[in-house]
């Protein structure tokens, strides 16, 4: 059976990785230059987010990189590690639940506020929000777990390769460090 630990950090550092490139995008969506005018209030970027369906968006969208960083990492190690047991996989997808359980979205929704805060002006917000109350901005905010969905889908393929090559670099820096010759009298430098 393989160590799961070895392979658990990987896994963490991927959907790091992953979470970022979906929360980020989410909370700087309609930033802009810091602007001159006065910032919005705490309470008008929460009235955004909650128009905006911030708090559903972030958890689908964990819960999507989720389930594709599973996949992802399932396909690699098993490729890579053959001898992988079922077991093994398990262990790492209660891994995965275990991380998605604990992470707080109330706080990562406080955090943004001053994200929006500084890049937005109250004007902006206001005009954010108004777009977001038509019916082409609840149709985007419906529309959009599909698209991000299918868009990750479609760019699965770009990131197991990508993957793949930084595995085969890594196991060639591996092995270049196990058979380099070891300095004189144990100087490590």
């Amino acid at each position: 059976m393989i160590e799961v630990s070895k392979l658990e950090e990987p896994v963490m550092k991927r959907m790091a990785w992953l979470l970022v490139f979906v929360v980020l995008p989410l909370s700087c969506m309609f930033s802009q230059q810091a602007s001159t005018q006065m910032p919005p209030t705490k309470e008008e970027v929460e009235k955004l987010f909650a128009t905006m369906h911030i708090r559903e968006q972030i958890h689908n969208a964990m819960e999507l990189t989720s389930k594709q960083s599973r996949e992802m990492a399932q396909n690699t190690l098993k490729k890579r590690l053959p001898e992988l047991t079922q077991k093994d996989l398990n262990r790492l997808n209660d891994l995965n639940d275990r991380i998605l359980r604990q992470v707080d979205l109330d706080g990562m929704i406080d955090d943004m506020v001053p994200v929006y805060q500084r890049h937005l002006s109250r004007e902006d917000v206001a005009a954010i929000e108004a777009f977001y109350e038509t019916p082409t901005g609840q149709k985007f905010l419906r529309e959009q777990p599909a698209m991000t969905a299918e868009a990750m889908q479609a760019l699965q393929p770009r990131m197991e390769k990508m993957m793949n090559s930084v595995m085969e670099e890594v196991d060639k820096m591996t092995k270049e460090g196990s058979t380099a010759p070891k300095p004189p009298n144990g100087d490590k430098n």
